[in-house]
């Protein structure tokens, strides 16, 4: 079957068996569990119904079981293939089941453990039903058509400025994946439309319409409307004005606005006032003439300014920043609320295990839920897929890597020993990227993963290293004591690098043990720490709290192109037993660690020549005082409480913004993001010195609010914690209007 969007997926040959009771006992006992080779995986594709899918090495009949009420159903197409894909249907809203694979084994079956499929996070729209009303209005179909088909994400918000009697708004929520909002000056039209749609059975679920005293005076946050409809006939103010607003409340970076000029009213917003509102937002437009008069196109650019945040310390530079100006914002009460919503906590994994960063990309938010993912649009909050994928799990981010990042089409996705690229607008499954080759003697996960260009790297880690438990104290699922078990170091035993297009290997690089938070890429170059000491290449695992690992260790530098070696320095630094951390900025390496207080190195990126060195204390040797992560902002690097000059290492403050409770920086253009007064989400001006906040919102225990796209980006991570009464919401705030 080939790999097209979920809602595409062509499911043959099914058919649905009511068990009596649990299909388990019906059978006798296999031999083994069916052997799957990607998978599975679920997506919610309709109030009541989900997809799942996988993949086997051999061709396979594909069969399911999934728990409907107090029996089983079985799913069949019983057509021999690879790629599977099947209908899970009748689901009921709020409701916990479950769900496996079979696989024939002789005269019985083999069965996989039983998968949780949770309802609660089926955010699909219900379809939009016809409309009797409007079954006369059949002109302009082929226009709404084409107007879903140029949005660039298949959900998110609508507005029909001027919604008359309701048919604009009906049509735009019937063809395409959004919720619309329809908005008109004239309350009696209003109670017209509200009363059409009614009839239709589509207001509420899809569509809301109000009253407003004026088009060019919205009740909308700005920003939010992926497609905005003017009907210019319904304009009685000033129609540059009402233009403006229209501007106003449309989403940046590729939200597309239509403006229709009836034949009758065609000097309402002439050529000349457009082009000249157009030429100033900077905006691409063209006119068509279609069978409802004239409409103008008009697609609103990028904000400018703007940062990404496309990996775990905002790019594979590991600097901890986006670059993002937030309009010269550089305190909270300069910010103001863009929207409040999903994911909530239940989706999430408790705020303990220092869980892998939240990615903003293109204008969409990624969110790494509990064995899930959850993509948003990041202006207003939509969600415009999900994926539940049991096999996807990593934690103890400050003694590993993350396991995904995301560029302007996909995100990348490691799961065991595959790394998965999805479809950023759909999150359909595009390719499956697999471990280059890799050395002899030993099983191996996908351990490190970035992007660049063209280009996916990543490492070879032996199996079952990665810290998957999320549950515990110091000990187990907190990963905040300063000694023991916790802050061992995940190494790999390989580098490699694959083509983005096909998977091809273009490089592969193994000599000794990499240690997995050094690894950085940055100026056409991979750099990291790596020991070549005999015992720790020799030992049995790669979770290594071996006091051997601080020996025999090099500072090496590839170009990020061939592999080739470029330059490579023997290290002897102080032993970074709590973390062990490597970043580049602008033209130096950034060695930080610690031990019994931190230690930062800086090196020449050109050839590796030290140059500086400096130190000072922890502020504490829990909740993260010991193990914060280093974020340059300007040409400074800030390790809590100091801050150093990235040339000379020579301290400008060792008054940094003091961090409250668990959590590591996140840095803005001219200032820090993170856990500050009251354990609350701060921020601190470098210029002023000064701390703000926003009351009674926390982050996770590590990195979970971060900036990008114009906005300080916060989704829910701070689930399970008893030390306050915080809002546990998703929240993301944009620079007050003026």
């Amino acid at each position: 079957m080939t790999q097209r969007a979920f809602g595409l997926l062509a499911v043959v040959a099914l058919s649905a068996l009511v068990s009596t009771g649990s299909a388990a006992g019906a059978d006798a006992a296999p031999s083994g569990p069916p052997r799957v080779a990607l998978g599975p995986y679920l997506r919610f594709t309709a109030p009541d119904a989900a997809v799942v899918q996988w993949r086997t090495a051999d061709p396979a009949p594909s069969i399911l079981e999934y728990e409907s009420g107090d029996a089983w159903r079985r799913v069949e197409d019983l057509e021999p293939k690879t790629s599977h894909a099947l209908t899970l249907d009748g689901l009921k809203r709020n409701e916990m089941s479950a769900y496996r694979v079979l696989a024939p084994d002789g005269e019985a079956y083999a069965r996989t453990e039983d998968y949780e499929c949770d309802t609660a996070f089926n955010y699909t729209l219900p379809p939009v039903p016809e409309a009797p009303a409007y079954e006369n209005e059949a002109a302009g179909t082929a226009l709404f058509e084409r107007l879903a088909s140029e949005l660039e994400n298949p959900a998110g918000h609508g507005l029909v400025l001027g919604c008359g009697n309701g048919r604009l708004v009906y049509e735009m929520a019937k063809r395409s994946g959004l919720f619309v909002h329809g908005v008109d000056a004239d309350p009696t039209v209003v109670a017209e439309a509200r009363a059409a749609l009614r009839q239709a059975r589509s207001y509420g679920p899809r569509i809301t319409v109000r009253h407003v005293e004026s088009l060019a005076r919205l009740p909308f946050t700005k920003w939010f409307a992926n497609l905005v409809i003017l009907d210019a006939a319904r304009v009685s103010e000033e129609p540059l004005a009402v233009a403006q607003e229209l501007y106003r409340v449309l989403r940046p970076g590729g939200g597309l606005a239509c403006v229709l000029h009836p034949p009758e009213r065609t000097t309402q917003l002439s050529a000349e006032r457009l082009a000249a509102w157009a030429g100033e937002g900077k905006l691409a437009y063209q006119a068509d003439l279609v069978d409802e008069g004239l409409w103008t196109f008009i697609r609103r650019p990028p904000l400018e300014g703007i940062g990404q945040w496309s990996h775990q310390y905002g790019s594979p530079d590991n600097s901890a920043r986006s670059r993002e100006t937030l309009g010269g914002a550089t305190r909270t009460d300069q910010l103001e609320v863009q929207w409040v919503g999903r994911p909530g906590p239940r989706a999430m994994v408790d705020r303990n295990p220092r869980k892998p960063s939240p990615l903003y990309m293109n204008g969409r938010l990624f969110t790494q839920g509990l064995r899930r993912i959850i993509a948003q649009d990041a202006y207003n909050g939509a969600i415009l897929w999900s994926l539940e994928v049991p096999g996807l799990q990593r934690y103890n981010m400050p003694r590993d890597c993350s396991n995904w990042c995301a560029d302007k089409q996909r995100v990348y996705a490691v799961v065991k020993d595959a790394c998965w690229a999805l479809n950023a607008a759909t999150g359909a499954l595009e390719h499956v990227y697999a471990i280059a080759p890799t050395p002899p003697g030993a099983e191996y996960d996908w351990g490190y993963l970035a992007q660049a260009g063209d280009t996916l790297f990543g490492s070879a880690l032996r199996k079952d290293t990665v810290y998957t438990n999320f549950w515990g104290k110091a000990t187990a699922g907190w990963y905040d004591a300063p000694i023991g078990p916790v802050t061992y170091k995940v190494c790999s035993d390989a580098l490699f690098a694959l083509s983005k297009a096909d998977g091809g290997v273009r490089w592969s690089y193994a000599d000794g043990v990499l240690i997995n938070p050094t690894i950085t890429i940055s100026g056409g170059r991979v750099y990291f720490v790596e020991c070549r000491n005999e015992k720790v290449k020799a030992a049995a695992t790669r979770r290594v709290g071996l006091k051997e690992l601080w020996q025999d260790q090099f500072l090496v530098a590839l170009d990020a192109a061939t592999g080739a070696k470029v330059w490579e320095r023997p290290l002897d630094t102080v032993d970074g037993t709590v973390v062990f951390y490597l970043l580049c900025a602008d033209d130096t390496l950034v060695l930080a660690l610690s031990r019994t207080k931190y230690h930062l190195y800086g090196f020449d990126a050109a050839d590796g020549a030290p140059k500086w060195e400096a130190s000072h204390d922890w502020t504490g040797n829990n909740h993260s005082g010991h193990m914060q992560h280093p974020a340059v902002v300007g040409n400074a690097v800030y390790l809590e409480p100091c801050g150093y000059d990235l040339d000379t290492g020579e301290r400008v403050t060792d008054k940094v913004g003091r961090h409250e409770g668990c959590a590591t920086y996140a840095a803005i253009e001219n200032a820090l993001l993170y856990r500050g007064t009251g354990r609350c989400i701060s921020i601190w001006d470098p210029a002023s010195g000064g701390v703000t906040r926003w009351e009674r919102l926390r982050p996770g225990c590590w990195l979970s609010t971060m900036a990008g796209g114009g906005m300080v980006l916060s989704p829910e991570g701070g689930g399970g914690c008893s030390c306050g009464g915080w809002m546990e919401t998703s929240l993301v705030f944009t620079p007050a209007c003026k």
